[in-house]
C-alpha cells in the first residue's frame, strides 16, 4: 500500500495526470456526499425536526379543538349576563 501511494505521488507531480472515468466519477460522488453530510451537520436546527405537514389534522394536539369549547363557554357567560 505504501509503495502504491509513493508511486501515485510521483506520477502526480511528474507532469500530466490521467484518470480513468470510473475514478473521476467516484471522486465526484464522494465530494458530493461529503458536502451533503457537512451541510447537514453545520445547518442550524432552529425549530427542530418536523415530519409531516401539519395541515388540517386537528386531533386534539393543537388548539383547534379547544376553541369550540371556549366559544361555547363565552356564549354561555354572555347569555347569563344578559339575563
Amino acid at each position: 500500500m505504501c509503495c502504491k501511494l509513493k508511486e501515485l505521488a510521483k506520477t502526480c507531480f511528474d507532469g500530466e495526470v490521467t484518470l480513468p472515468k470510473v475514478t473521476l466519477w467516484l471522486i465526484g460522488i464522494a465530494c458530493l456526499l461529503g458536502g451533503i453530510v457537512y451541510g447537514l451537520k453545520t445547518a442550524p436546527m432552529t425549530h427542530g425536526m418536523m415530519i409531516g405537514s401539519n395541515n388540517g389534522n386537528n386531533n386534539g394536539n393543537n388548539s383547534g379543538n379547544d376553541r369550540k369549547q371556549e366559544d361555547e363557554e363565552e356564549k354561555a357567560s354572555e347569555d347569563a349576563e344578559l339575563n
